[in-house]
């Protein structure tokens, strides 16, 4: 495992980029999560095709967790609405119930050996793999 004196590495990121990140520190914005969830799909099985999911809300989401005892902190809300609407869109073999979609948002952001960032992170790395620029400067 890498440690930070094992290696620096430095990203060139945009001035908008830039400041989203030093004002939601490495977290998703409500408006974010909005467009990003906007954009979650999953396959029809009667027809193998791709279709918009039908987002659960964020008010939705919270009574979810509450009903679950799912305790977020509040600069994590808005990840852990864009991640209970992944595992719709992404998982719905093993998250088929909120209750299951609620265990994964608990056991993604409160994961003991990960980091807070991690899931705007994991976003970011998915939309420049498919070559989707985010024009951050929307979400200021």
């Amino acid at each position: 495992m890498w440690s930070e004196n094992d290696m620096e590495i430095r990203y060139l990121i945009s001035e908008s980029e830039a400041q989203y990140q030093e004002k939601h520190k490495g977290h998703f914005s409500k408006k974010l999560a909005e467009w990003a969830i906007s954009m979650m799909e999953k396959e029809d099985a009667a027809t193998g095709e791709l279709k918009k999911i039908t987002p659960t809300t964020i008010e939705e989401m919270e009574e979810i967790l509450k009903k679950y005892k799912v305790e977020i902190e509040e600069e994590s809300i808005y990840d852990a609405w864009y991640l209970f609407n992944m595992a719709k869109a992404d998982y719905p073999k093993t998250c088929k119930t909120d209750e299951q979609r609620a265990t994964f948002v608990d056991e993604t952001i409160c994961d003991p050996d990960g980091c807070p960032e991690s899931v705007l992170a994991c976003f970011c790395s998915k939309m420049d793999l498919k070559g989707m620029p985010i024009h951050w400067e929307r979400f200021l």
